[in-house]
């Protein structure tokens, strides 16, 4: 199993001498093996482990019995232990997601923020080739198209797989030889569960009246269409690069001229990552509403709800996706700094200067202003705007409210809940990238320069598509 294991990281290039590896430990027999292989080829890899427990608050006398386990393992083996405690029904009820969805997505966060703060290069989970045979033949049955059939990847960003070409067998087998003992879920066996329906009803049946090989010709088909999906996901991401952008606040813009003229497979494609990347819990959008939309699409619909919470808006020549929420911030803006928020993805630089040149400024729709720091009532804050807002434009006498002027100069619905106002002790000063509050202008008077400026960070490197 070892020199199998040694394939599968060398054809999926999975390790890099001298990574870092954090293992997901569960207890199972899945989980043990890959950290004690792991641990093999610790030496040989030059490999760092770790190793984390998460003890979900689902099943309390069991959870502590593998807990205990899993240190006992892990202080055998010399790896770090890391243990997160969570009372996943509690929190499934506060964000009304069924049990197995929170933990998953519990999970994975927490896997990624302990591998972010432990410096952690990989993260290993314990898939291995039967789990992989059960995925293919469940999205067979529900429904699926070519990404669904190339199953469970052995690698995606940080995760890896390195158990995914081993079968269950062999892996009982190995634990066996080497005296390894581990926990069983007896929720493993529990029918009600659709995979544990596939693990022990039905892929069985089917190897004794279909085809005896089942496991085996389900892996091969996820391998062969994984090959061709590599390919074909080069070729969405060249045209994603092309057609799909983010706003600061996270809206995905397609470009529709572009968009209309792909084949129907690269937009259906690239619909389909928007809508997962905005939705909750990344729902991935079914065949049928894949081709409403694009049906809407080429009707010149002005949009349409979509599943997840999420919303497909026609704006002039550009498709939003985005999922609405209101979300609020306030953070103040201290002269001399650079100030990030962490939502919308802007960045606010204050300083000030002497006076260089006696113009006074008069641009509109800059994401840099000049103020008269005389005028201006210290600290700035930045924030979201608020209904009933007002402020008094360059060059008016009286005020106006911002969502008036928005919509006198048709600025979108859409996207007015990423712009900001920055506000001193009066009130609003700057409504960010449209207009100056006349309150705080320069003139021939002003001496010295209170300077704002803000710049949009780059997004996240995007998940291919």
């Amino acid at each position: 199993m070892l020199d199998q294991v040694r394939q599968t990281i060398s054809r999926h290039r999975l390790l890099e001498r001298a990574d870092r590896v954090l293992v997901a430990l569960s207890g199972g027999p899945d989980s043990v093996a890959l950290l004690h292989v792991l641990s093999e080829l610790r030496e040989e890899f030059g490999l760092t482990l770790g190793a984390v427990y998460i003890n979900h608050g689902i099943r309390p006398a069991a959870a502590r019995r593998e807990e205990k386990f899993c240190a006992a393992l892990c202080e055998r083996l010399k790896v770090v232990l890391h243990i997160d405690r969570v009372d996943i029904p509690a929190l499934a009820e506060k964000c009304r997601l069924g049990l197995e969805e929170t933990a998953r997505e519990y999970r994975h966060a927490t896997l990624g923020r302990i591998a972010r703060e432990g410096g952690y290069h990989r993260i290993a989970l314990g898939h291995q080739a039967d789990d992989q045979a059960e995925t293919v033949l469940f999205r067979v049955l529900r429904g699926t198209g070519n990404r669904g059939l190339a199953g469970i990847p052995a690698r995606r960003g940080r995760i890896i797989r390195p158990l995914l070409e081993v079968t269950r067998e062999e892996i009982l087998a190995y634990l066996s030889r080497r005296q390894l003992t581990f926990c069983e879920d007896s929720s493993n066996r529990d029918r009600r569960f659709r995979r544990n329906y596939l693990r022990h009803r039905l892929i069985p049946l089917l190897e004794k009246e279909v085809n005896p090989a089942v496991r085996r010709a389900l892996v091969d088909l996820a391998d062969n269409v994984a090959d061709e999906e590599e390919y074909l996901a080069d070729v969405a991401a060249d045209a994603q690069r092309r057609i799909v952008s983010q706003t600061a606040g996270g809206k995905f813009e397609l470009d529709l001229q572009k968009l209309m003229r792909y084949d129907r497979w690269i937009r259906r494609r690239l619909l389909r990552y928007c809508i997962s990347a905005s939705s909750i819990g990344g729902t991935a959008p079914d065949k049928e509403v894949l081709e409403r939309l694009d049906q809407a699409l080429a009707m010149q619909q002005p949009g349409m709800s979509l599943p997840g919470g999420v919303r497909a808006v026609r704006v002039d020549s550009t498709l939003v996706v985005y999922r609405p929420e209101r979300k609020t911030y306030l953070e103040t803006l201290p002269v001399g700094e650079i100030t990030t928020l962490s939502w919308p993805r802007l960045s606010f630089a204050v300083r000030t200067t002497a006076r260089r040149t006696t113009a006074v400024s008069r641009r509109r729709r800059a994401l840099k202003v000049l103020m008269d720091p005389e005028r201006v009532i210290l600290p700035l804050i930045v924030r979201n705007i608020e209904p009933g807002d007002r402020f008094r434009p360059l060059g008016m006498r009286g005020t106006k409210k911002v969502g008036d002027y928005l919509t006198d100069r048709k600025v979108p619905a859409v996207y007015r809940d990423e712009i900001p106002v920055v506000c001193d002790g009066a009130g609003i000063v700057w409504l960010v990238g449209f207009e100056l509050s006349d309150r705080v202008k320069i003139d021939a008077a002003t001496r010295k320069v209170l300077t704002v400026e803000c710049s949009e960070r780059p997004p996240d490197e995007a998940e291919a598509v």
